[in-house]
Order: C-alpha cells, then structure tokens, then sequence
C-alpha cells in the first residue's frame, strides 16, 4: 500500500518527512539548489547519516487506455492509449525517443479486474500501441484503467521500496 505524502514547496524552511523504504526508517529533506534551479532529495539515516540526494523528478501525467486485448495464443496483453498528444513521447532511460521495437516499463493502473494492474516491460509498437507478456488470462475487461511512466527516485539505493513524484505529492512504497 502507498503511503502519500503531499509536498508543499517553501522558502522560509526546507521541507523534510519521515518514510520507510527497505523497512528501515528515513527522514527525506527537500531543498532547493540555486544553480541548477531545481529541488533535490537529500535522504537521511534516523541517525543524521547522509545516504544520498538525488533530483526531484515528476512523473509525466498518465495516459487514459482505449482498447486492450488479449491474444491467448501468444499469451500477449496489447494496450492502445488515446491521444499520443496529450502525453509526452515516452523517452529510453538513456533519454533518446522511443522507437518501435523498444522496451519501456509502464504501471497500469486502475483497471478492473486488478490482474491488468502491475508494472510491466512493455514492448513498444507505436506511439499509441505497446504488448506485454502475460502468463495466464487476465480475465474480462471491466473497467479501463489509465498507464503510467513512474520514476522511482530511490531504485539505485534502495532494493524493495520506490519512491515516485507525481500530481504535487510523494508516493512511497516500502
């Protein structure tokens, strides 16, 4: 379950929270760098150890889904989202436009039945059109749900927890 933690920028003091990642205790401070105009994470241990800082990163906003289908002979999920101009074009982990062919990692979020929900390596067929592997049938469609481009700030460092900035608040997953 997600803890949520709503960030509300400030120039008097430097905004700081207490969360769990790798079931230890963390308290993260956000500040502000002149030069590079921008917020960082600077993590700390309970007891005042500096573990990193790392840049705030927002994740881009979700894509609603149009159609899903499942192909069981293949054992392959197809997802088309709606409007590619609404949503920024997905970019590689080295930052150079995706292309068909190449491999991004989406959350799918808010499906019914929940066997659509998760996070998965995708293949890329176009910009509205991607597939992923599926091992059994994930049932019958009954709600759409929306994708995602989640950026877990903390993947480097910690094994098990994520944390993720979107819609003007931290996500944290233990």
């Amino acid at each position: 379950m997600s803890t949520v933690i709503p960030f509300v920028p400030s120039n008097i003091r430097v905004p700081s929270f207490t969360v769990t990642l790798d079931s230890d205790d963390y308290t993260i401070k956000v500040t502000w760098n002149v030069s590079a105009q921008r917020y960082y994470l600077n993590i700390y241990s309970t007891d005042g150890t500096w573990i990193i800082t790392t840049p705030l990163v927002s994740c881009p906003p979700g894509r609603d889904v149009e159609l899903v289908s499942w192909d069981s002979t293949r054992r392959v999920l197809t997802v088309q989202m709606v409007d590619p101009s609404l949503w920024p074009i997905p970019l590689s982990a080295g930052g150079e436009v995706t292309s068909p062919g190449q491999m991004i990692d989406y959350t799918l979020e808010g499906f019914q039945p929940d066997t659509y929900n998760g996070t998965f390596r995708c293949l890329h067929m176009n910009e509205t059109t991607f597939s992923l592997s599926m091992e059994t049938d994930p049932g019958q469609i009954i709600v759409l749900g929306n994708v995602n481009r989640l950026m877990n700030m903390v993947q480097t460092i910690f094994q098990t927890s994520s944390l993720v900035y979107r819609n003007g608040a931290f996500e944290v997953n233990p």
